[in-house]
């Protein structure tokens, strides 16, 4: 049920770590991920439990009441971490407690959890069980990918039986943020799960929620100046790997030397991801006498953002031989763009998957409209395991404070691009089963 085709993925032979993943064999995809997830459903044994008085957390969850012992097939979790970074990444090479994480993804759910899920999705609170551990999620921006990282959320939990309520709210700034950990907190959540685009600015919250006896864990976008007392725990790609190879990409695939200039777009103003990205960047191009960064601004990773920074560019004069940012979704409007301007579209670097760019960009092979393109996976399978750890640590077990996850870069090829899903779709690493998609969709 979760989606790969284990043929599709392989290693580049080439220098530094550029991925190939050859979507054409997409078809076959969802026929074979019925089998994986079928298998390792069953292998995989849980045990849980539930009951009331006051845990160690300050909750109503005691440490003991959470069951986190699981069996798996360790083929079975490969399949599903290889689709999750669209590359073969052995399970050696993650973090015990991610590969924890990945061992649920695997289990197949009934389709009454399914129809679970899907009602609950973007519910402000709902009922997933019975439990009494109650958890709360929280996301900026009511878009897919947001959304696809809040069912993941949903989907880990209905794994544990111990999990009950779920909490949900979207924010769009600081403020909102803040509230929203507040409202939380003091509704008895017993642990908030969340992207935290505001980095150290949610310190203080954080803070009070862990105080007050709340499991605090964020995934995809690391906050450095955070040690455990402000985050129990932060699931991350490593944003410094992530531009170290975007400088690769650059320079030994693209051929980009230090006499030409690119350009990087932020998203949120002063995130840290963006900041570590391109302060990893920036070393990585001066070590090998890469191409110089000529260009920045602030997007908020929207598309109106990115229409007016990809609008200033081109009226800068600076000839950018490649654009780069960590967000796939708003990327549509650079190519909209550069067409109204006139200009050729140049190489394209960013993070996560969207459909609808892969459209263009494939409706372009073979003409004097081509581009290349790199892109990551969708990011959003960690929001698993930050529910995961988040679940480990209220059992009482001890979990790291930092869960650092590769960061492959793929190169788009012929295939990549799905006209039968939305242009919205994030991709199948976003570990979301097919039927519920599909639910998500309608």
């Amino acid at each position: 049920m979760i989606l790969r085709e284990p043929s599709a993925i392989k290693r580049n032979e080439t220098k530094m770590s550029i991925r190939h993943r050859d979507g054409t064999l997409i078809s076959r995809r969802r026929r074979l991920f019925g089998v994986v997830a079928a298998a390792a459903a069953t292998v995989l044994v849980l045990a849980g439990c539930s009951g009331g008085g006051e845990g160690s957390n300050g909750s109503s969850t005691d440490a003991d009441e959470v069951d986190t012992s699981l069996d798996y097939d360790e083929a079975a979790v490969q399949e599903i971490v290889d689709t999750a970074f669209g590359v073969e990444m052995p399970l050696s090479e993650l973090p015990e407690e991610a590969v924890e994480g990945f061992a649920r993804a695997s289990i197949e759910l009934s389709p009454e959890q399914v129809q679970t899920a899907l009602d609950c999705w973007k519910q402000p609170e709902c009922t997933v069980g019975d439990g009494d551990v109650h958890i709360g999620v929280f996301n900026a921006v009511d878009n897919l990918w947001q959304t696809t990282a809040a069912m993941n959320v949903i989907l880990q939990a209905l794994t544990y039986p111990e999990v009950g309520t779920i909490t949900y709210a979207f924010v769009d700034d600081l403020p909102s943020a803040q509230s929203a950990v507040r409202s939380m907190v003091s509704s008895g959540v017993d642990a908030i799960v969340s992207y935290n685009a505001f980095g150290a600015a949610m310190s203080p919250v954080f803070t009070e929620a862990q105080a007050a006896g709340t499991v605090v864990t964020t995934y995809v976008g690391e906050t450095p100046e955070a040690d455990g007392s402000v985050i129990n725990n932060q699931v991350y790609a490593e944003a410094c790997e992530g531009g170290t190879e975007m400088g690769g990409v650059l320079v030994d695939a693209l051929g980009l030397s230090s006499n030409e200039e690119v350009a990087f777009f932020f998203g949120v103003p002063g995130n840290p991801q963006d900041t570590l990205v391109q302060s990893c960047l920036e070393e990585e191009l001066a070590n090998s006498d890469g191409p110089e960064i000529a260009f920045n601004q602030d997007t908020d990773w929207t598309r109106p953002g990115t229409s007016a920074a990809a609008s200033a560019l081109i009226s800068s004069g600076i000839p950018a031989a490649a654009i780069l940012n960590t967000y796939a979704d708003p990327m549509p409007q650079v190519v909209n763009v550069y067409d109204q301007a006139g200009e050729d579209v140049p190489p394209i670097l960013t993070w996560t998957e969207m459909n609808e760019f892969f459209g263009i960009w494939e409706e372009r092979l073979g003409t004097d409209r081509e581009f290349d393109l790199y892109y990551t996976n969708a990011l959003v399978n960690q929001a698993r395991l930050a529910l995961t750890n988040a679940m480990t640590l209220i059992a009482g077990e001890e979990v790291p404070e930092r869960t650092p996850l590769p960061l492959p870069l793929l190169e788009a090829v012929e295939g990549v691009y799905q006209p039968d899903l939305p242009g919205d779709f994030p991709g199948w690493s976003a570990l979301v089963p097919e039927d519920v998609m599909n639910g998500m969709l309608d």
